[in-house]
């Protein structure tokens, strides 16, 4: 049998405050939705924060409960864009 890697998506938001809060503001939601077992399967984690743009990285079966713990934030987190990689992100967002 082959190992695979685990697939990965790259997500572009929006927030307001420090990128730490934010990304521990949507584990947070997760875990509050989904439990902490999905959450961990989850594997959110940030990559890079710029002035007010960060990126998080999340495992690609988990997208969808990612992407409903964004959306269902209190201080409002805006998704800009998705992609399977961090070269092809940073190109659409430039």
């Amino acid at each position: 049998m082959l190992n695979r890697r685990v697939k990965r998506r790259y997500v572009s938001v929006v927030y307001t405050g420090s990128a730490n809060k934010a990304v521990n503001a949507i584990i947070r939601r997760c875990s509050d939705l989904f439990g902490s077992i999905a959450t961990e399967k989850a594997g959110i984690r940030l990559v890079r924060s710029d002035s007010n743009v960060a990126i998080i990285k999340c495992r690609q079966e988990q997208l969808d409960n990612v992407l409903a713990a964004i959306a269902l934030l209190d201080p409002p987190v805006v998704t800009r864009d998705m992609s399977g990689s961090i070269k092809q992100l940073r190109r659409r967002l430039a």
